[in-house]
């Protein structure tokens, strides 16, 4: 029996930068809403100052893979809030190893207009067992979004913030 190995191959190409243990989404060709964003207020933030957060994104839409769950890196919060930008739409490539033809790939796309859910990691944690840790919502529902972090279970619609 042919015994075939999977990987994740993608490329970002939105302000994030963080590779996810080879889950990368590839944020060109439009598709969704431009422009939506997301305060986020770091509940970790006591007198002594604040734990850093990496916020993901879990599109509804998971394609299967034995590497965890699809997520986008949203971002950074090093601070009490921070305003970050949701991309438009992202590519997810699963490609069999070794690749012989386009027939061995399958693609899955997001955009601002289909429903995702949130989580958040410590820096340098792996993402391969990041999870969802809220309700899911749709981005192109709004032009804005806040949530508390890592204690708040729904975003909530708003207007938007200046990242």
């Amino acid at each position: 029996m042919r015994r075939l190995s999977w990987i994740l191959v993608a490329a970002f190409t939105a302000a994030c930068t963080k590779d996810s243990v080879g889950l990368r989404p590839d944020t060109r060709g439009g598709g969704g809403v431009t422009g939506v964003t997301l305060l986020v207020r770091n509940a970790t933030c006591h007198a002594g100052g604040c734990d850093s957060l990496e916020v993901l994104a879990f599109p509804s839409d998971q394609p299967e893979t034995p590497g965890g769950y699809w997520s986008l890196d949203i971002g950074l919060v090093t601070t009490p809030s921070a305003c970050l930008t949701l991309p438009p739409s992202a590519k997810f490539l699963v490609i069999s190893e070794p690749a012989r033809s386009s027939a061995d790939t399958s693609t899955t796309t997001w955009t601002s207009t289909i429903a995702l859910s949130l989580g958040a990691l410590k820096p340098g944690s792996p993402a391969l067992f990041a999870s969802p840790s809220t309700a899911t919502f749709v981005p192109g529902d709004a032009t804005g979004w806040s949530i508390t972090l890592p204690t708040g279970s729904y975003a909530a619609p708003g207007p938007a913030c200046t990242p």
